[in-house]
């Protein structure tokens, strides 16, 4: 039946027309048909190819345009069964050949067993030896399939490079060229449902760091960066780290549990402080569940009450539609596109998407209007003035001319999407509209970030469970504060001068520490990486001028041996 009969299917069922969303699809299906080509101009390149495939953290419509392609094209898919029963909706693989059992055999990868300690192995379903011999067989089977010349795909769950358990087949298959499809994380459902923007984001694991090197990266020194939001990744024994949080920091600082990230009508979200949460979790399961610790969370507005909602109104959309090229973004976004009645959209979103806008309201010049939101003029320096290019009060009268609109417009039973670049809620420039549109039902469409798309760029893990457990997600304003962990940076740089970077980063961590640059992050024609390390950047790229969209990365995570 192949994607386009499934999205139909599912359509009919509920009794809708795909309209503009089933062509779109079907354009960019064709267009991605050539994501599996070889590698002009490489006479290494094996006729086949590989490619690991983020699917999301939840539902089947978290999936981007770009994964239901790459999918579409392949001759054989690794797929466990509950992840193929999850995408079903989107996904028709009956006439693929299909092999699951080859998931999350990262344990144990690259190491001798004999050196493999007892307290180790009772971590894990199988042995050293077992890990191994499954390894082996996975890599024979992909490489069997793509000599024969056919595209082969690897489902993994969530984003594959952050805490992903099928990066180490990077590694093993280096010399199959293989590329990586960005895919939405938990963090990324996660923000979404928690409806805040968090601002400096430290990403990490509950382990207990024993040696020098690795007690910088234990929550209870990460704790100590009070203006970063603390995001700790599924923790398996909840008792015991609230027994840390609260010997770390205060009793009242804001806390946030959220389980099934992604996934409509399953996510739960418990809110409150580091006091407090033990008693609220109590008789909860909290297996595979996002930990949220920091101040930003005081002001979330999810699970408070919303005094103007009323089921005869519209509602307000908060739409993440994705970094790079048109086909990065979810199908919920494209399907919350085609429902809209009225659109916020900055003119460069608005020319990537002219097929699915057309024929919609569009309202532009209303991008970007988070400056001195909430704060009086008055209190306003001469400084935070020169940086902006409109005065505080010109700002003010923008954010209420847009309120006004979107309210009248939900009042009249309309929805209204406001689509940003990105995920919304990782350094996007509309979050604040979340806090000024309390009194009216909002919903925030997770979108993949430009950290996601460099990170499948870069082809490595940024995070996992073993040597880097933790990245710090920075801005260009606070690069000298956070880059005093010395663990794994990814730098939004968002008009940072690119000396001033290389000048705070040299301050914290050796000449000799690996550093990338990732351009244009999702745009297939035009993304770069340069690799180097922090020594010999500045010399390297003061002879070329950098594009405005670029992510900086830094860190021993950049060097293959280093996970070994």
């Amino acid at each position: 039946m192949g994607f386009l009969g499934a999205r139909q299917k599912m359509e009919n069922m509920k009794g809708k027309s795909i309209g503009a969303l089933t062509t779109m699809l079907a354009m960019v299906f064709l267009l991605c048909c050539a994501a599996f080509a070889e590698v002009k101009g490489d006479a290494t390149a094996p006729p086949g190819s590989f490619c690991v495939v983020g699917v999301g953290p939840g539902d089947a419509d978290l999936l981007t345009a770009r994964a239901v392609s790459v999918i579409g094209k392949a001759d054989l898919v690794f797929c466990d069964p509950e992840v193929r029963e999850r995408l079903a909706e989107l996904v028709d693989l009956q006439n693929k050949q299909v092999s699951s059992g080859y998931g999350d055999l990262c344990p144990f990868y690259g190491k001798e067993c004999s050196t493999v300690g007892g307290d180790q192995r009772i971590n894990h379903e199988m042995t050293c030896e077992a890990y191994h011999q499954k390894q082996a067989e996975f890599a024979s089977m992909v490489r069997k399939a793509v000599k024969k010349g056919q595209n082969v795909v690897l489902l993994s769950p969530g984003d594959p490079t952050l805490y992903g358990q099928d990066i180490w087949t990077f590694t093993e298959l280096a010399d199959l060229h293989p590329r990586v499809v960005a895919g939405l994380s938990a963090f990324n459902g996660a923000n979404a449902a928690l409806q805040a923007g968090l601002g400096q984001v430290i990403i990490t694991t509950p382990f207990h760091g024993k040696s020098a090197k690795t007690k910088k990266d234990g929550i209870e020194n990460l704790l100590k960066y009070k203006r970063a939001t603390l995001v700790i990744f599924m923790p398996g024994n909840m008792d015991r780290l609230l027994e840390r949080l609260s010997a770390s920091c205060p009793s009242d600082t804001p806390m946030a549990v959220v389980r099934h990230a992604g996934q409509r009508g399953k996510t739960r979200i418990v809110t409150g402080t580091v006091a407090d949460m033990g008693r609220k979790l109590k008789g909860q399961d909290t297996d595979g569940s996002l930990v949220y610790v920091g101040r930003n969370l005081k002001d979330a507005p999810c699970g408070k009450d919303l005094p103007g909602k009323d089921q005869d109104r519209g509602k307000f959309y908060l739409v993440g539609m994705g970094p790079g090229d048109a086909d990065l973004a979810t199908i919920r976004a494209l399907e919350v596109i085609r429902k809209a009645d009225v659109i916020f959209a900055p003119k460069r979103l608005r020319n990537r998407f002219q097929n699915e806008l057309s024929g919609k309201i569009i309202k532009e010049g209303y991008h970007r209007l988070f400056p001195f939101y909430g704060k009086k003029c008055s209190e306003v320096t001469e400084q935070e003035r020169a940086r902006e290019k409109m005065s505080c009060e010109e700002y003010h009268r923008k954010q209420a001319e847009l309120a006004r609109m979107v309210r009248e417009a939900v009042a009249e039973g309309k929805t209204v999407a406001m689509l940003d670049s990105g995920d919304p809620l990782i350094y996007g420039p509309s979050s604040w509209t979340l806090k000024e549109f309390r009194d009216i039902e909002t919903e925030v469409i997770p979108g993949l970030s430009c950290f996601n798309a460099a990170n499948a760029a870069l082809g490595q893990g940024v995070a996992d469970k073993n040597a880097f457990r933790t990245v710090i997600l920075a801005s260009g304003w606070f690069v000298e504060e956070m880059a005093g962990l010395q663990s794994t940076m990814a730098l939004f740089t968002m008009r940072t001068e690119f000396k001033k970077f290389i000048e705070a980063l040299s301050r914290h961590y050796g000449p000799h520490t690996p550093l990338a640059i990732v351009s244009r992050a999702g745009y297939a024609d035009s993304e770069k990486v340069e690799r180097g390390t922090l020594g010999s950047f500045m010399e390297e790229m003061s002879k070329e001028s950098l594009p405005f969209q670029y992510m900086i990365y830094v860190g021993d995570f950049l060097d293959p041996g280093a996970r070994m």
